[in-house]
């Protein structure tokens, strides 16, 4: 009797262990597909931004005037507010409604918050670079 007992607290064990384990894989899955759509976000942006800063090199460079260099920055920007904004509204429409709160992003300072986050997290979980910055620091001294 004591041997049946024994063999189904076992199994409520395993039961258990198994969907804590699930649990914590569906939430580590959730948070590798944010920082991952977070990063992809991230690499448009920068690139949006590169083009943007190159294509006012070149027009400053050229005989357009100053006023109509004003006028294309000013469209421009309010272009890239709505990108941004577009892009925060797409990504929590793009995850289901469950979902949705683990994501915890509202506007695009959360998506840079979260970025910058996960970045000083990658450096931080790389010793050696404080250690070779320090050196080379102390070098130049």
């Amino acid at each position: 009797m004591q041997g049946i007992f024994w063999f189904f607290l076992g199994g409520l064990v395993y039961l258990v262990l198994d969907r804590l384990i699930l649990f914590y894989k569906k939430i580590k899955f959730i948070n590798d597909v944010k920082i991952h759509s977070i990063k992809l976000i991230g690499f448009a942006y920068e690139q949006f931004v590169f083009t943007m800063t190159a294509k006012y090199i070149s027009l400053q460079n050229s005989n357009i005037d100053s006023e109509k260099i004003k006028i294309f920055k000013n469209t421009d920007e309010a272009a890239f507010e709505e990108w941004k904004r577009q892009t925060v509204i797409g990504l929590r429409e793009s995850v289901p409604p469950i979902y949705r709160d683990a994501l915890e992003i509202e506007n695009w300072d959360d998506v840079m918050k979260i970025l910058d986050n996960h970045y000083k997290k990658c450096l931080d979980d790389m010793p050696f670079l404080d250690n070779t910055f320090k050196e080379e620091g102390e070098k130049n001294v």
